[in-house]
């Protein structure tokens, strides 16, 4: 079916639409509450009483036009200004901490926080690093070497911008839905599938010209080289972001390896920092991470870092511009501490109730033993 044939929206979107708008009001009616009755300050306290560390995942830091021109998904974008004022925000309230050097269950005066990113994007030079220096705060950039120096080198980028337009002209809003949902079920197919899906798709559109990306185009390899100089530290992403779990494990394997020795070679320094893509491992990958030579590896699972995580499995919070901005649209210090601190404080607190019923589960039967 053309674009032209393609149904307008009818009532079940703009269904949608006032949905949407009555989740986000409910949600900032629901932080201010959480903000003005101390919740907020205790959750930051109680992780910060704990040792915890909060690491931060970020991607891309746009200027407004380039914001409103990419075709990166919303849940990894962030504009300059808002990054701006979040890193004075952090600075002045949090513990900028550096992933190598950072301890878990270490006292510290105020809640410990890291920044890391991930996909190596050309604004990571060009917006996000300026700011990160004039404030001194550490951060590690995870790369995927095999896509450096490129535009659009991501395909859910090149499937977003293949599509995206031609839908917006009947789904409004809707289309990025659309989008983000074919996206999402692609992620989970084998590599194959979904490199055979996504040629065909770029055959009957006959895709889009590289040089519309211009604002998606990854780190060059002197770029990186430069920001290294400046103190900028660098982890693998491997090396084409593949999801190492859909993969055969020797192809994990040369994924991992290949990264790590690029990096290695570029730099001249051991790379020893690994992001697992999507955050997707297993008990077999994290293996095989530790075994090509990692010692710290992250997720994406919306958690504290705590005595006792697994190095190599370490959580970490995602970051995106909805996280970061009140109704106004202006950074909101209250909408990052909930999207950080209170939802990694409620889950650090699920999984010590599981512990302890886990517990007293296996130690029940022992002391009905013993009496």
């Amino acid at each position: 079916m053309s674009a032209s044939h393609i149904p307008g929206p009818g009532w079940p979107y703009y269904v949608q639409e006032t949905m949407d708008g009555m989740r986000r009001f409910a949600q900032w009616v629901w932080v201010r509450v959480l903000y003005l009755t101390g919740a907020l300050w205790w959750a930051k306290r109680e992780l910060q009483r704990q040792g915890a560390i909060i690491v931060l995942t970020l991607h891309r830091v746009l200027e407004d036009e380039c914001f409103s021109q990419t075709d990166s998904l919303p849940n990894i974008v962030v504009r300059k200004s808002t990054f701006r004022r979040l890193i004075r925000y952090v600075t002045e309230n949090y513990e900028a901490v550096d992933v190598l050097k950072a301890l878990p269950g270490k006292s510290s005066a105020r809640l410990r926080v890291a920044f890391t990113f991930d996909d190596g994007w050309q604004d990571n030079f060009e917006h996000a690093m300026p700011e990160l220096q004039a404030h001194s705060v550490p951060v590690t950039i995870f790369l995927c070497t095999g896509l450096m120096g490129r535009k659009a080198p991501f395909w859910p980028e090149q499937i977003r911008g293949t599509l995206y337009e031609s839908l917006r002209r009947s789904y409004g809003k809707r289309a990025g839905r659309l989008v983000e949902a074919l996206i999402e079920s692609l992620k989970y197919g084998s590599a194959e599938a979904r490199a055979s899906h996504l040629d065909l798709l770029l055959q009957q559109t006959n895709g889009k010209p590289t040089e519309f990306y211009a604002c998606d185009s990854t780190l060059n390899w002197d770029q990186i080289i430069e920001m290294r100089r400046l103190g900028i530290a660098f982890g693998s992403h491997t090396h084409t972001h593949q999801i190492l779990t859909s993969v055969k494990l020797d192809a994990a394997k040369s994924e991992a390896c290949d990264s790590k020795a690029a990096i290695e070679a570029k730099l001249n320094e051991s790379c020893e920092t690994f992001a697992y893509p999507n955050g997707n491992w297993s008990p077999q990958i994290r293996d095989l991470v530790a075994e090509s030579g990692y010692r710290l590896a992250f997720t994406t699972d919306r958690r504290a870092w705590v005595p006792g995580t697994d190095r190599l499995a370490i959580p970490r919070s995602n970051v995106q511009e909805e996280d970061l901005v009140g109704l106004t649209g202006r950074f909101s210090a209250a909408m990052f501490d909930y999207a950080t601190s209170w939802k990694v404080w409620q889950s650090l607190r699920r999984s010590q109730k599981r512990a302890a019923l886990k517990a007293r589960a296996v130690t029940a039967p022992i002391a009905g033993e013993i009496r």
